[in-house]
């Protein structure tokens, strides 16, 4: 990890050093309201980003796509999935004689394959359990040939788990699951100690159970998730206005498993470079993010350029900027992207408390200063203006 390192201000002093924040303030209270995918409100906000698109100069286009909950639903499946057969599994693993231990071992082994097919296939959309299909949009514009990409997206979601919490459920889960596959092998050998299986079992049920509570509303504003990164997209591109090789996407239903992405890339490939915003409060480090794309060379090489030139500006503002690869397991447009061989960066900002309020009715505009997003926007404008000559 490189660390550049610098005096952090504090977000009520932000303004000083973004001077002007009057429209963006503005826009990020207009946008900054529950937005579901497939909702009347979103498509309010579609109108005021095609609007600001508009008279920044860029020709704006809008594709439809469908988008469906399937990925919501597959976390739901394989929590509540897991939680059950390890509850089933745990007094198994303690009584009975060592010979029935082969066969609690395949019940498990068994169960839990078939569980997670299952989340697999609701995922990829093979099973259907419950999920909901919605018309969402994919806004995107440009002038000419664009070189780099503005991304962020548009949808809000909430959830009965902060997106802190669920992300405490996983890895309790995955813990849990890891020393349950132990626990099983052992069993086939003798009957376990109850003071090792309880534990094991009570953390794989505790965050199954946790992760099983997916059900979405629409309850969230998503100030920081993802009004933020909406306006530091437009806040850049109204900054690049006069280049003929800026595009600028807005994609939707990024909420229900990166579905705009994933459609605009389906349709139009991988073409040119990326910076994605997602999620940037006024407190916290910012984290540039390298993407990793499947060719480690070149590709690579100028995604690690966009960060340094950006994380060099926001340095140069006061700012404390943490540059890295993305983290695995973290899932934002920009993987898609990556996927499809686009080079690039995510850009984010926040610490814990940021996680505690996203994906829930915390997260407003009110407990969010507009200048960090301001100040991401005018440092990316300065980055690629720098960087592309």
């Amino acid at each position: 990890m490189t660390r550049l390192e610098a005096s952090y201000a504090q977000p009520a002093q932000l303004l000083i050093s973004v001077p002007d924040v009057g429209w963006p303030l503005q826009f990020l209270q207009r946008i900054a309201v529950p937005r579901l995918p497939g909702s009347e409100s979103l498509r309010d906000v579609e109108a005021a980003i095609v609007e600001r698109l508009t008279e920044s100069g860029y020709t704006v286009f809008k594709d439809s796509f469908t988008a469906s909950t399937s990925p919501l639903v597959s976390a739901s499946v394989a929590g509540a999935g897991f939680g059950w057969t390890a509850l089933i599994l745990t007094p198994l693993l303690i009584v009975g004689p060592p010979g029935w231990g082969w066969s609690v071992a395949l019940i498990g082994v068994g169960a839990f394959t078939l569980i997670s097919l299952l989340a697999v296939g609701s995922y990829r959309g093979w099973v259907e359990l419950g999920t909901l299909k919605v018309e969402a949009v994919n806004i995107w514009a440009k002038r000419d040939r664009p070189a780099v990409w503005l991304v962020a997206h548009s949808d809000s979601k909430s959830q009965q788990l902060s997106l802190g919490g669920r992300v405490l459920a996983v890895a309790l889960l995955c813990a849990g699951l890891a020393l349950m596959i132990v626990a099983l092998t052992l069993r086939i050998f003798t009957p376990l100690p109850w003071w090792f299986a309880f534990p094991v079992g009570f953390a794989t049920v505790l965050g199954g159970g946790a992760l099983s509570r997916a059900t979405v509303s629409n309850d969230s504003p998503g100030a920081v998730d993802n009004a933020t990164g909406v306006l530091a997209a437009l806040v850049a591109a109204d900054g690049l206005r006069t280049r003929s090789d800026i595009g600028v996407l807005i994609t939707g239903a990024e909420e229900f498993g990166m579905a705009g992405a994933a459609a605009w890339t389906s349709q139009y490939g991988g073409k040119g470079m990326f910076l994605n915003f997602d999620s940037l409060d006024s407190r916290g480090s910012y984290r540039v993010m390298i993407h990793r794309t499947r060719a480690q060379d070149e590709t690579s090489g100028r995604g690690r350029e966009i960060a340094n030139a950006l994380a060099s500006q926001l340095a140069s503002l006061g700012q404390t900027v943490i540059c890295r690869s993305l983290p695995p397991g973290i899932l934002v447009d920009g993987v898609v992207l990556a996927r499809a061989g686009m080079p690039g960066v995510s850009l984010s900002r926040g610490d814990w408390n940021t996680l505690r309020v996203v994906h829930t009715s915390r997260d407003s505009s009110d407990r969010v200063d507009v200048a960090a997003a301001v100040m991401a926007g005018r440092a990316t404008s300065a980055a690629l203006n720098s960087l592309l000559g």
